[in-house]
């Protein structure tokens, strides 16, 4: 079973903020924050802390620019390697 916040709750500077209880969270296989700033929210620590597999906002992030990139430039290769290292620098 797969948990998608799609909520700003946990975003940055509320960054205490889950949807869900931790004790609920082993019942998911994977978690997907669509939240990035924080990379690393309390939803995906906990998460983790369960054992549970996780997706952090910054890849959808990540994803949405690469589409994005090839939509306007007529379907050139959006350059992924970089763009997942501005992220890092910058998330």
């Amino acid at each position: 079973m797969i948990l998608a916040n799609a909520t700003s709750l946990g975003m940055y500077p509320n960054v205490d903020g889950t949807p869900i209880p931790k004790k609920a969270l082993g019942f998911y296989d994977v978690v997907f924050d669509a939240v990035y700033a924080p990379k690393v929210t309390r939803l995906l620590r906990e998460a983790e802390e369960c054992g549970v597999k996780v997706v952090s906002g910054v890849e959808m992030f990540i994803r949405q620019a690469m589409g994005q990139f090839e939509h306007f430039t007529g379907g050139i290769e959006a350059p992924e390697s970089l763009m997942r290292e501005i992220a890092a620098k910058y998330t």
